[in-house]
């Protein structure tokens, strides 16, 4: 059964990571867009969030 994931993307193409949505906490998202910038060296705002089922 699929079941819903947060998925980042960089520049909107490229997959950096997904999680599923279950056990995730407030501010947990943006937390995760700023260490992803921080870990690849770019601006927080070329990372996008989308919602999958996967």
């Amino acid at each position: 059964m699929k079941e819903p994931y947060i998925v980042f993307y960089y520049q909107g193409w490229e997959e950096l990571l997904a999680y599923t949505i279950r056990g995730t906490f407030e501010g947990e998202r943006e937390d995760t867009i700023r260490l992803l910038a921080a870990e690849k060296g770019v601006d927080p705002k070329d990372i996008t969030v989308k919602i999958e089922r996967r």
